[in-house]
């Protein structure tokens, strides 16, 4: 919620005479007790009752009955209570003079929370890897006007948008879930392929209707990051006809520079003499895809990209088959290693295996 909107619906809440900065109050009408908001850049962050001396947790207690203790994502002992009737969760954290009681919106996940395709929840499923960041603040600006991430209302979660500063984009779009997240998506979307990353696993959950991939990885202490990205599937990139490639709906071979210029517009970037088209990334690859246009006698005389397999080993023996159901059975030739040449006729497919990289490096002339 922004600022603007708490203080419509509590015009009582002030700027703190203390003068600090990024915190509004509100009189509680008790001498030992602040109300306090919490902003960050114009956003409420946290809401706060800051009570003075130790004596908070006695008087909860006798309130709202025994606490809960569990250990939070550091292992550190967390008080608290929660209820699913008002849609709140309490926090106690006593610390040297006071005892801070954070309220946090709250209520239970579970599986529904996730739903049946794989997708960002609320705004930030509108949002696109890559869009910019003044187009992406009109659709979600609180989690991206705040570094520090956005309590969504069910249990320990907390949705962020990373941003790239330097070009103005939305760089990340990303859940902090608690530990028990990894057996309510295998529960909402199946069991997720097993990748690693730098040598880490994570488990991966792409989904081709929707275009999102959603990428779940260890994170500060027993949590989790649930990481989602925009992906063209290998198979719609390719597509079934031998002649062409789906992803290029425009002729490239054989064509001028400025026909394809022309064709592509802003997508375009240059590589020395050649132009380069970036595609979202396929599955197993984090980065776009890049399709080069290699350029002879100012025309498109190759085109070249790479479908990486190594995050998931399984994988190249299903892309493999992809290019068999697309261009037949290859024919193997020699030529600076073994090549497989699926399509001998126009455009000529070349596939070479990059077992360094853990990728097939596809070629159409």
């Amino acid at each position: 919620m922004s600022v603007a909107e708490a203080m419509r619906l509590v015009p009582d809440l002030h700027d703190d005479h203390r003068g600090v900065r990024d915190e509004l109050v509100l009189d509680s009408a008790v001498s030992d007790v602040r109300l306090v908001v919490r902003t960050d850049n114009g956003t409420v962050d946290r809401i706060l009752a800051i009570v003075s001396g130790q004596g908070a947790r006695d008087l909860l207690t006798r309130a709202w009955g025994k606490p809960t203790i569990t250990p939070d994502s550091l292992g550190q002992p967390e008080v608290t209570w929660a209820s699913e009737t008002t849609g709140w969760k309490v926090k106690l954290d006593c610390v040297e003079r006071n005892c801070l009681v954070d309220y946090i919106p709250y209520h239970v996940l579970s599986e529904e929370f996730f739903g049946a395709h794989v997708v960002p929840p609320g705004d930030l499923g509108r949002l696109r890897i890559g869009m910019k960041l003044a187009d992406a603040r009109v659709i979600a600006p609180a989690p991206i006007n705040v570094r520090s991430g956005i309590a969504t209302g069910v249990d320990g979660v907390r949705e962020f948008v990373a941003v790239d500063d330097k070009n103005g984009t939305v760089r990340a779009i990303y859940l902090n879930l608690p530990r028990n997240a990894e057996d309510l998506i295998d529960k909402a979307w199946g069991k997720g392929n097993v990748a690693t990353e730098v040598g880490k696993k994570m488990l991966v959950w792409p989904d081709p209707t929707t275009g999102w991939r959603a990428t779940l990885r260890d994170a500060l202490g027993s949590s989790h990051d649930l990481a989602f990205d925009n992906y063209l599937p290998a198979a719609q990139l390719l597509g079934d006809q031998p002649d062409k490639i789906d992803a290029l709906p425009e002729p490239v071979l054989g064509k001028t520079v400025d026909e394809i210029k022309k064709a592509y517009k802003d997508d375009l970037t240059t590589s020395g003499h050649d132009l380069v088209l970036a595609l979202p990334p396929t599955e197993w690859e984090r980065f776009s895809t890049h399709v080069t246009f290699v350029v002879a006698a100012g025309r498109i005389a190759h085109i070249s990209f790479v479908l990486p397999f190594k995050p998931h080993p399984e994988a190249r023996d299903e892309l493999l088959d992809l290019f068999k159901h697309k261009w037949g059975e290859p024919k193997e030739a020699e030529d600076d290693g073994k090549l497989l040449v699926f399509h001998d006729d126009d455009p000529r497919v070349v596939v070479r295996e990059d077992t360094e990289h853990g990728a097939w490096r596809v070629e159409l002339r």
